[in-house]
């Protein structure tokens, strides 16, 4: 079975600072996208009463949101998304189809497309030297100083366990932890994932998960495609977690 969570075995080496200068050039936050989700009962629809329970993740019920009308309610901060490829008009600014229940890495498989309206030589270079076949999703996730990352989920747990068996699976690169601390809801119970140990990682999308509040900028790169090797190949197992 695929972890939850999972460095990468031989991380590649890059230069962070250097992405992060040439998602600046390109405006990265003018074109990125709002990534919250629907709130019931003034929490996210992912947050249950036994759950996210520490006073840690209070503020996780302040921002922005969607309500159960499908409308959008202004608050705090959080995450915002800009995908840097392509495999439709839907695709370069969403992430999920239509009903917002399948995401359109898993349900478009096939190699995608380079944003042309984006000048990015180094970062691209960079990507290419990962273990994939080849690349179809491909996201700048971001939270900005002093804010929290909603509650949510990105994908479900047997979807993904079916992506991966099909040969799929996704990389995140850190490009800048910006302070704040991964928490995710495993089967064991909520895990705190230090992400500024690692470059370079598996993470299962599938779970419950949130960012606490950053000291900065927080920039990721996250990466989805068909893989060269069996996806536990390239995980260092002895520090996964399940």
């Amino acid at each position: 079975m695929i972890p939850v969570f999972a460095p990468i075995k031989e991380p590649i080496q890059f230069d962070k600072s250097k992405i992060f200068q040439e998602l600046m050039a390109n405006a990265w936050r003018s074109k990125s996208v709002l990534a919250t989700t629907t709130f019931v009962d003034g929490q996210s629809q992912y947050k249950s009463p036994t759950t996210f329970t520490h006073e840690r993740f209070d503020e996780t019920a302040n921002v922005s949101h969607y309500n159960e009308d499908g409308n959008l309610i202004e608050g705090e901060d959080t995450f915002h998304m800009m995908n840097l490829t392509y495999c439709n008009e839907r695709s370069k600014e969403q992430s999920w189809d239509e009903d917002r229940t399948i995401p359109l890495w898993v349900s478009h498989q096939e190699p995608w497309k380079w944003r042309k309206d984006l000048d990015i030589p180094y970062t691209r270079s960079v990507l290419d030297r990962l273990p994939f076949e080849h690349i179809t999703a491909t996201r700048v996730i971001t939270l900005m100083d002093n804010t929290v990352g909603v509650i949510h989920r990105d994908s479900g747990k047997i979807m993904n366990q079916e992506y991966y068996s099909q040969g799929n699976g996704s990389i995140t690169l850190n490009i800048t932890p910006g302070g704040g601390n991964l928490w995710v809801q495993t089967d064991k119970g909520e895990k705190i994932i230090d992400e500024s140990l690692f470059d370079m990682w598996h993470f299962n999308d599938a779970y419950h998960h949130c960012v606490t509040k950053t000291d900065g900028i927080r920039v990721q790169l996250r990466i989805f495609g068909k893989l060269e090797e069996q996806y536990r190949d390239i995980l260092d197992m002895s520090k996964a977690i399940f």
